[in-house]
């Protein structure tokens, strides 16, 4: 008898519970949209070129985004001699000339206040001619640099390219939007 008395107190329960007005019962409910706090907004994948090569063997991607107060670089090629190299964002996206000359200029971003060649920091390629380097430049905004070009230089001084003059122009692309963050 004492069972009875205690398993009808225990479907009263139940029975208020489920006529209930609150919504916090039904698990379908715990993680509803309209009840969990917007995610921050979402960094942009920014740009990214894939590389071809001029003159060399070096295939790759640059990768360039925002991230707070900072602009990413990152570069990752392969089949690159040992040795320095610069990378150049420039004002043009076409690659169609066999020194890079058809880039244009070279670019820098927005608030970006030295020469264009030294945004991004000078990397080298070791013995299994691999570069990859992430370089974080303070105060510099991603602009407008989709649609622009990429050159890769060999060495440490790059030879900005001119009409039918051989240079250090190794690599070349151009920036579309990026598909994912890196």
């Amino acid at each position: 008898m004492r069972n009875a008395r205690l398993l009808a107190a225990f479907a009263a329960v139940l029975a208020l519970g489920a006529c209930s007005s609150t919504s916090s019962w039904d698990p379908r409910r715990w993680f509803a949209k309209e009840d969990t706090a917007a995610p921050a907004a979402r960094e942009t994948p920014g740009v990214e070129a894939r590389l071809r090569n001029l003159n060399s063997s070096i295939s790759g991607f640059v990768r360039v985004r925002e991230s707070g107060d900072l602009l990413l670089v990152m570069v990752d090629l392969a089949g690159a001699p040992p040795g320095p190299y610069r990378i150049v964002l420039h004002a043009n996206g076409n690659c169609t000339s066999p020194n890079g000359f058809s880039a244009g200029a070279p670019w820098s971003p927005p608030g970006w206040k030295e020469p264009p060649l030294r945004l991004v920091p000078e990397a080298y390629a070791g013995g299994q001619g691999i570069l990859q380097l992430t370089a974080r430049v303070r105060g510099v905004r991603l602009g407008d640099a989709l649609g622009r070009g990429v050159l890769v230089y060999q060495g440490m001084t790059p030879q900005v390219p001119q009409a039918g003059v051989a240079n250090n122009v190794v690599a070349c692309g151009v920036f579309e939007q990026a598909k994912s963050l890196f």
